[in-house]
């Protein structure tokens, strides 16, 4: 049997504790992931995957001024850091696009506004027109921004008790269909309604509802609606959001108003009025003429 001499037990004993320390190390870097990725050389760590959010395309092209809605907005997952501007939907919807969007392209922070200004909200080749209401004319005050109405109009003939009186008996007409309501006063469409509360402490408990209705029109039809102000009342009615149905309407106009008798034109010029007087009555003329009398009646022409 083998005899070790202390000096190499001393040796093997030293050997045997510096072993169980290396041991009890590797055991405790192990145990923390961190630390033995950082200590693997960089060809074999693992990468990362990158941080993804949700961001906002659209889908279809979207015009200047035009509103964008829930239905416009696809959600597209993609890296912020290689996207910095690009909104998420939560950012877009309500806002309105200032530049042209094209469709399935991200929506950039730069591409859209509050629209808290009317006119931005007005599409290229638009009018927006407002029309003075009262309950009875805009449907008991129920009408919002988004809405879509048609305009009726009342032209108002002899018959009609008040107003301006046309040539014949009163008539309606359907005006215009279909058409979009941009604004109720100054709520504009994309805002956010004021709370019945916010709102009374604003204008006060006795805040009367808006009198105006903002209507989208072309510059054909803001000519015929401005027509039918000048002569007729105008009415508004509610049209459902999925009813696209069309009525066919032949517009007539306004009847031609009842006008005076005038004076006879002469020449391109009115005559001036001739005066007329009453036809004397007959009576007795009594002439006497070298003594001689007789008696004639006057118109007669009888001497």
């Amino acid at each position: 049997m083998t005899k070790f001499s202390t000096r190499a037990k001393a040796t093997m004993a030293a050997g045997l504790s510096v072993s169980c320390l290396f041991l009890v190390l590797g055991i405790r870097e192990l145990r923390n992931p961190a630390r033995a990725t950082a200590t693997l050389p960089a060809a074999i760590r693992p990468v990362a995957p990158p941080t993804v959010i949700a961001l906002a395309a659209s889908t279809r092209a979207i015009a200047v001024g035009e509103t964008i809605t829930a239905d416009l907005v696809l959600t597209r997952v993609g890296n912020p850091a290689m996207n910095a501007t690009a909104a998420t939907p939560a950012e877009v919807v309500g806002k309105v696009a200032t530049q042209p969007i094209a469709a399935g392209a991200l929506i950039q922070r730069t591409m859209i506004d509050n629209g808290t200004k009317l006119a931005i909200r007005v599409p290229v080749g638009m009018r927006a027109m407002s029309i003075d209401t009262t309950a009875e004319i805009a449907v008991a005050g129920l009408i919002r921004p988004g809405d879509r109405v048609d305009v009726q109009v009342i032209y108002p003939g002899e018959d009609a008790v008040n107003g301006q009186r046309g040539v014949g008996r009163s008539r309606a007409e359907t005006l215009l269909q279909m058409v979009p309501v941009l604004a109720i006063g100054e709520l504009v469409l994309g805002d956010k309604p004021v709370a019945n509360n916010d709102q009374a402490s604003v204008q006060g408990p006795a805040a009367s509802p808006a009198r105006t209705v903002t209507v989208l029109l072309t510059p054909e039809q803001v000519s015929t609606l401005s027509l039918a102000k000048s002569v007729g009342t105008l009415y508004l009615s509610l049209r459902n959001p999925t009813d696209q149905a069309l009525e066919v309407v032949t517009a007539k106009g306004p009847p031609p108003l009842a006008r005076p008798a005038m004076a006879p034109i002469v020449a391109g010029l009115p005559s001036a009025p001739v005066a007329t007087r009453p036809a004397p009555g007959r009576h007795a003329i009594q002439l006497v003429v070298d003594g001689r009398s007789e008696t004639i009646q006057s118109g007669s022409g009888g001497k």
